[in-house]
């Protein structure tokens, strides 16, 4: 099913939210600095794969990262302006073999066992149906393919995932959910992968650079300040919520990278 039972489609599509803010993601020091981005690509490079498939590419910073060892990659996306990104920032960096495509998550262009290699760095909370991306990356990758996914997680329990739920929509109106680990793994295993490693690990995020990110200005951007002020005391532990004296707020989020063999 697309969505668990008690869930609601995001009021707007990931393509028009990030086709929107495009340019802000090219220079977002979340997205191309270090952190898992880094640990994706190192749990990837034991080897050389054929052709790659970045989904949720963004402006191909993951795309780039696996680049050294991939015969090609092809950077995956159903926003326009952030393919633009990635033609631009492979161009002044001298990357080579990374191509752009426009498709969606769930619908990928390839043929059954053409891929070698399938990654998703923190762009699978924005897909509707997650399980058909699954079956779809399952289908194009060959036997012993590899999937690497690493996105954020929601909270084990189940208030303090319903409050990160809330902010992350209203941040972003194309978040749909963050899943728990426990179902990544189930859901990664039902499409018929063997999950081969894990890494958890945590991104740093600063409050109000992470709202602005996302187009929020305004009475919006100061009523999501008071949110993050008003979190749970749950919440804020977990999730390290620090307010200072120049208005900024530091938090982080819980990251779950794997790697999952086609078998």
């Amino acid at each position: 099913m697309a969505l668990p039972p008690g869930d609601t489609p995001p009021p707007r599509s990931a393509a028009e939210q990030f086709g929107r803010m495009a340019a802000r993601y090219r220079t977002s020091r979340t997205h191309a600095g270090p952190g898992h981005l880094l640990d994706l690509g190192a749990m990837v490079s034991g080897r050389r794969y054929g052709t790659a498939v970045d989904v949720g590419s963004g402006p191909g910073f993951t795309a780039f990262a696996v680049a050294p060892f991939c015969e090609r990659v092809i950077a995956v996306d159903v926003a326009g302006p952030m393919l633009e990104q990635v033609r631009e920032l492979s161009a002044e960096r001298g990357i080579r073999g990374v191509e752009p495509m426009l498709a969606a998550a769930g619908s990928l262009p390839f043929a059954d066992g053409s891929v070698d290699l399938v990654i998703c760095r923190s762009a699978a909370h924005h897909f509707v149906d997650v399980p058909r991306w699954l079956a779809e990356s399952h289908r194009v990758l060959a036997a012993g393919g590899v999937l690497a996914i690493a996105d954020t997680i929601a909270p084990a329990g189940a208030e303090a995932a319903a409050w990160m739920h809330g902010i992350e929509r209203e941040r972003d109106p194309s978040h749909v959910r963050n899943l728990p680990a426990a179902e990544w793994r189930a859901s990664v295993a039902h499409a018929g992968f063997r999950i081969v490693r894990e890494a958890a690990s945590v991104v740093s995020l600063q409050f109000p650079d992470w709202a602005e990110r996302a187009g929020m200005e305004g009475d919006a951007l100061e009523a999501l300040r008071a949110r993050l002020l008003s979190a749970p005391a749950d919440v804020k532990r977990a999730s390290g919520i620090e307010p200072h004296d120049d208005g900024s707020i530091d938090f982080h989020w819980d990251v779950l990278a794997l790697t999952a063999e086609n078998t």
